[in-house]
């Protein structure tokens, strides 16, 4: 028998034991004080139900006034139990900031490859401040990005297969957009000597001639 249950059957039945003493006592008493046997059994089955009914309510009293004192002065902390799915999505989070360092860092070096190459390319026959504004058009046409206030470079030496030439090697190195957006972006760049040439002629002379002119048409912006 588990400990228990024998521990509440002790206990109950010593307070059914104690209010049936009080019973035969409080009967007892009336007997003496003259009453008849039907009154003195009224009598001792009241003491007897009021003795218990009192045991019952005294201990929802004390074991609640207990409970309250122990939260009180001994308050339990809570445990925080670790969330498994906030784990999950900070290790998701971490995996996507490590990925789009990844191609942050990629694309910069693809950046960085173009700009050297346009550097090379022209640095013989433009000046300094042009070859920076060549550079700045260059990041924007990799980036996707409208040009606005454009300011035709200016560029002694090369022919418009150079320019042909270079928008194909941009083009091809970072392949964003068609081709009639490099002949945009060239017919912007270099106003001053493609202003008559029409956009769809830019394009379809991209790649002509290709081991001819200054700058030539190349496999990688990466090769020497």
């Amino acid at each position: 028998m588990n400990s228990k249950y024998f521990e509440y059957i002790v206990v109950y039945s010593a307070v059914i034991v104690g209010c049936l003493l009080l019973g035969i006592l409080a009967r007892m008493f009336v007997i003496n004080m003259g009453a008849d046997d039907f009154t003195a059994g009224i009598v001792f089955w009241i003491v007897v139900l009021l003795g218990i009914l009192a045991y019952a309510i005294l201990t929802l009293l004390i074991d609640g006034l207990y409970s309250a004192t122990v939260r009180w002065f001994f308050p339990r902390k809570k445990l925080k139990l670790p969330d498994e799915k906030s784990d999950v999505s900070d290790k998701l989070e971490k995996i996507r900031a490590e990925q789009q360092q990844f191609n942050d860092k990629a694309e910069q070096d693809k950046k960085d490859v173009a700009l050297r190459y346009t550097q090379k390319e022209f640095a013989a026959y433009c000046s300094d401040k042009d070859l920076d504004l060549l550079c700045k058009y260059v990041e924007l046409y990799s980036e996707k990005k409208s040009f606005q206030d454009v300011k035709p470079i200016n560029v002694e030496g090369l022919s418009n297969l150079d320019f042909y030439h270079f928008g194909w090697n941009i083009w091809k190195h970072f392949k964003v957009g068609k081709q009639e957006e490099v002949a945009f972006f060239l017919k912007s760049v270099f106003v001053n000597f493609l202003k008559d040439v029409e956009t769809d002629t830019i394009k379809s002379h991209l790649k002509d001639d290709e081991l001819k002119g200054i700058i030539k048409i190349r496999k990688s912006l990466s090769e020497q």
